[in-house]
């Protein structure tokens, strides 16, 4: 008899886990596997420490950073840290061609813009 109540008490407590929503992607440790949650997943809240969150999610039962559910206040607005470009180089000049191939590439190139130079567009001669 104090078996069946004992199980009855565990199964209502397991019943009362709270679900919650993580607000950023965590990654939960369990005793042999790691699972990657992202933002959006809901979880089993089991417990709470000063930085770890115990939570199931499907079968697996881990821990997450406080951090995971923390939700900023309504009217609080999160800093957002534009990345630094990079200083701008200048380009490297073209290498001349070395190669037979490189130099008909280069020649014909060269042909190309003299032909599109040369060529007479009715719209030039009327805006003149």
């Amino acid at each position: 008899m104090k078996r069946i109540a004992i199980l009855l008490l565990l199964s209502s407590a397991c019943c009362f886990a709270e679900e919650v929503t993580l607000t950023r992607s965590a990654v939960m440790k369990a005793d042999r596997s790691i699972v990657s949650l992202k933002a959006g997943t809901v979880v089993e809240l089991l417990s709470r420490d000063e930085k770890n969150l115990t939570v199931r999610f499907g079968k697996n039962t881990g821990t997450i950073p406080v951090g995971s559910i923390a939700a900023t206040a309504p009217g609080a607005v999160a800093e957002v840290k534009k990345p630094v470009p990079p200083p701008a180089t200048p380009a490297a000049p073209p290498r001349p061609a070395e190669t037979n191939y490189g130099r008909a590439v280069e020649k014909a190139k060269e042909n190309a813009a003299k032909h599109e130079k040369n060529l007479v567009r009715p719209s030039d001669e009327v805006l003149q």
